[in-house]
């Protein structure tokens, strides 16, 4: 009889690994840490984070793969409603070589997996007219000093979304038509 009086009953607040309700209001409810840090991270997982160090590592999630490996079927379709679509020319912050240092770049978007957008790196270096991989593409608000530019079609740039600086500007049709048919004829695009 002393040792049922002396334990706490399954419905006792203060061990609320037996009571559910106080399980509950203990897991969701309790002070983990102070507003700003609260504030910090809800800021971080909206994107609206402006820390040097938070976009180093958001660029750092950007992924080249094969353009082959992701053949799908490609259509022109930019509308500037607030998600990115195929023909609208983007920039983000890329890594262009190892160890190099971080460079916002032009690209074409030509497709998208979800939040992920499918990605073409454009380019205005001169070295790409004899290169069978770069496709000229003419000139552009996508570029700084007013010259050619081409656009590489055996590397894909996988960019989350979140990740992108948009300025309103669309690849014109008929040269996205030209990209496409690239895409189609020596990747396996549809």
């Amino acid at each position: 009889m002393s040792e049922a009086a002396s334990s706490p009953r399954p419905e006792d607040p203060a061990r609320p690994e037996e009571n559910p309700w106080s399980r509950f209001i203990h897991r969701y409810f309790s002070h983990r840490g102070s507003l700003s840090e609260g504030l910090d991270k809800l800021n971080s997982q909206l994107g609206l984070n402006t820390q040097p160090f938070a976009a180093q590592l958001q660029a750092d999630t950007t992924v080249k793969t094969p353009t082959a490996n992701h053949a799908r079927s490609v259509m022109y379709a930019p509308d500037m409603d607030g998600q990115a679509d195929p023909g609208e020319v983007v920039w983000v912050d890329i890594r262009p070589r190892r160890g190099g240092e971080m460079e916002s770049r032009a690209v074409l978007i030509i497709g998208r997996n979800g939040h992920t957008l499918l990605t073409l790196l454009i380019s205005e270096n001169k070295d790409h007219l004899s290169e069978d991989n770069w496709l000229p593409i003419g000139s552009g608000p996508w570029e700084n000093r007013g010259g050619e530019s081409w656009i590489r079609l055996d590397k894909l740039i996988e960019v989350p979304e979140s990740q992108i600086l948009r300025r309103g500007v669309s690849m014109p049709e008929r040269r996205f038509d030209r990209i496409s048919a690239r895409l189609r004829n020596d990747y396996g695009w549809r």
